[in-house]
């Protein structure tokens, strides 16, 4: 009976596992669609987008345009993050829009060993993607509260307004592109995330595997219980 509760313990869990995976598999390409898609949209002006848009999960990763100046003393960093294989840091810098609003921009990725350059002054015309605001998982490192920190570990967009100490909007912009452009390579422009489907597929599929395993070998030991169990019987009978 140990063995029987055993396999059917087994079999459950790994069934349970490659649903998980099979799911994820499916979330990732619903994901790839729905880069793909907003990508392609046209550069729109981010009110817009707004107006259109009003979920962050509606408008992310859409592009949009703004005009504004950088406030320069609330510069901020993203940092644990990396980029091209290496360490490094995101700058981020609050752009104060032509009717006052602030919207935080990731200006790209610098590496451990360079220092940010400082965002440029003066007005200056931007073109980014929308990005939601992030949240902490339940494992995920812990971000100071304290009001004077600068280094964040995600882009909180309440916990950095704080910082900041003025309302900023719910999201941010991911970079593509400042007019006039910067004459410094750095910050890197952040990629987009790749259109690949990971390896959810092939780890469902091992988990369907070890599923008919483990059902095979409980076939092949019941099947030679049986027998065994004829066996003895025929030779008591023949006895």
């Amino acid at each position: 009976m140990a063995f029987h509760v055993l396999i059917v313990a087994l079999v459950t869990i790994m069934l349970m596992l490659a649903n998980w995976q099979w799911d994820r598999h499916q979330q990732r390409i619903a994901f790839n669609n729905t880069l793909i898609e907003r990508v392609d949209t046209p550069t729109q002006p981010l009110e817009q987008v707004l107006v259109e848009f009003p979920n962050a999960s509606d408008a992310e990763w859409r592009s949009v345009v703004v005009t504004g100046l950088y406030l320069q003393d609330h510069d901020i960093q993203i940092v644990n993050v990396s980029q091209g294989g290496g360490p490094g840091f995101d700058p981020v810098t609050p752009l104060q829009l032509s009717d006052g609003r602030l919207i935080l921009v990731n200006r790209g990725f610098v590496p451990l060993v360079l220092s940010a350059p400082a965002a440029p002054s003066g007005r200056i015309e931007i073109v980014g993607y929308l990005r939601a605001s992030q949240s902490r998982s339940a494992l995920g490192p812990i971000d100071s509260t304290d009001a004077s920190n600068t280094e964040f570990q995600r882009f909180d967009v309440p916990l950095i307004a704080a910082h900041v100490g003025r309302t900023i909007e719910p999201m941010f912009l991911q970079l593509i592109q400042e007019t006039p452009a910067p004459t410094s390579p750095w910050p890197a422009k952040v990629p987009l995330p790749p259109l690949d489907e990971g390896t959810h597929l092939s780890y469902a599929m091992q988990w369907f595997f070890f599923c008919l395993v483990a059902i095979t070998a409980w076939v092949v030991v019941v099947r030679r219980k049986i027998l065994q169990v004829n066996a003895s019987v025929q030779a008591q009978t023949s006895a």
